[in-house]
């Protein structure tokens, strides 16, 4: 029987609907044999996730994706292996929760100038346990008070760049992500890679950063897209990553166990990480 993988995964501690603990329930339904939840800017969900999947047959890599800011957008960074209890990772997520709140905050403020008011509680409500409260959480609390009719329309109406409820937050550089994560122990891959010219010209310069693989395997990619990144990865001796990004039900279909990504991947995945180890004791 041909196993299977999913290394990207958001939870309700961050912008996803599933608790870590029903994520590892699902991933049991499915019959997936690692899984990582990566949610954003945090890792307060790792410990739920670990004492879920004790005695089961299912493998868990801690993990973590940060947002940094890159050129005149946003690069995202997956931390994998992490060690969670890491200060320097904790002080990072406690700083970019700071600034997501502060951003909700502002937020809010510009709606009501448009006479959209909606109340910085309702948000936190809708973020629920999340210690990183966003875009998604104020677009849910729109839908509620009925200013749109979906999620979508938020963003398109009021919350995406250049939009007037669009407020811009802190977010570290890309080499400090990446530091951070490593002196938790872990390794710094680029998440949802875009195969884009412009994205492609950028890569010898990412990779200069110190970033130690490219997220390869990934719903939006096209086979031939695919290829192409586990080309540039293997010729920069990058290790090569997966996963579905899923939210729960916040996107529609649940893609957790429909999207997979094999077994190979971890395996070479986990090669990788030992000789990472290595090279940094010497």
């Amino acid at each position: 029987m041909k196993k299977y993988i999913d290394l990207h995964i958001h939870s309700t501690n961050s912008d996803g609907s599933w608790t870590p603990s029903r994520i590892v329930e699902r991933a049991l339904k499915y019959e997936l044999s690692v899984i990582s939840i990566t949610d954003h800017d945090t890792v307060s969900g790792i410990p739920e996730a670990l004492e879920a999947v004790r005695g089961k047959n299912l493998d868990f890599v801690p993990g973590i994706e940060i947002s940094t800011k890159w050129c005149h957008g946003r690069m995202h960074i997956l931390g994998y292996f992490i060690d969670h209890n890491s200060p320097s990772l904790k002080g990072l997520s406690t700083k970019l929760g700071d600034a997501r709140k502060e951003r909700v905050l502002e937020t809010c403020r510009r709606l009501a100038e448009i006479g959209k008011p909606i109340s910085p509680e309702l948000v936190m409500k809708m973020a629920g346990d999340s210690s990183s409260p966003g875009r998604p959480h104020i677009a849910n609390a729109m839908v509620k008070m009925g200013y749109v009719p979906t999620l979508q329309k938020a963003f398109d109406l009021y919350l995406s760049y250049g939009k007037p409820g669009y407020v811009p937050r802190w977010s570290p550089e890309p080499e400090e992500a990446i530091d951070i994560i490593h002196s938790a122990g872990g390794i710094a891959v680029i998440a949802h890679c875009p195969v884009t010219e412009g994205c492609m010209e950028q890569i010898d310069n990412i990779i200069e950063l110190g970033i130690d693989g490219i997220e390869a395997y990934y719903p939006s990619h096209k086979p031939h897209e695919i290829k192409k990144l586990i080309d540039i990865a293997k010729s920069h001796n990058l290790a090569i990553t997966g996963g579905s990004d899923c939210h729960g039900m916040t996107r529609g279909e649940p893609l957790l166990g429909i999207y997979k990504v094999p077994y190979e991947v971890y395996e070479n995945l986990v090669v990788f990480y030992e000789n990472f180890k290595l090279k940094d004791k010497l």
